[in-house]
């Protein structure tokens, strides 16, 4: 990153599939996070809406750099009740590998951040994978704080997972 590059973030819609399922894919070849299968562009219309409005996609210089969903509903896995509109659920939060390091991750957080605020949500939520150290620094340099440890059992594994909040200023 350069002070001469032009940051964008936008929301993404159904035309948007290939470029999110790109970066995603991007992440599961180089960090081993998720799988091919759940990132594919089938999948992803599976899991999300239709209209994949939950997605962001962020741009550098015009060149897809990243992505993440905000979900105003609790995925399946957060056990706890949750009120639909009391929380936004990042997930998928990925950044292409030739924009590593350059903060970006933060850049989107930050837009998490905002689109809380002008939805009037407090919390800001999300699970990663408990094996992800660099991840938890991200997240808990950025103030969220870690909410509680479960390992959850899925298709047959063991999935060691961290949930973190991050409470919005209003």
């Amino acid at each position: 990153m350069n002070m001469t590059d032009e940051i964008e973030i936008k929301q993404a819609n159904i035309h948007d599939i290939k470029t999110i399922s790109e970066i995603l894919l991007d992440a599961v070849n180089h960090f081993g996070v998720w799988s091919e299968e759940r990132v594919s562009a089938e999948n992803l219309s599976r899991e999300f809406s239709a209209s994949l409005e939950e997605f962001h996609i962020l741009y550098v210089n015009n060149e897809s750099a990243g992505c993440m969903a905000l979900e105003d509903t609790a995925p399946f896995f957060w056990t706890e009740r949750i009120e639909k509109g009391d929380s936004l659920f990042l997930r998928r939060l990925a950044i292409k590998r030739f924009a590593s390091g350059k903060n970006l991750s933060t850049k989107m957080l930050e837009y998490a951040v905002e689109q809380c605020k002008e939805r009037n949500i407090k919390t800001l939520r999300l699970d990663c994978d408990a094996n992800t150290p660099k991840l938890h620094k991200i997240y808990e340099n950025f103030g969220f704080m870690l909410e509680k440890k479960v390992t959850l059992i899925l298709g047959g594994n063991d999935y060691p997972t961290l949930f973190y909040f991050y409470s919005v200023e209003i």
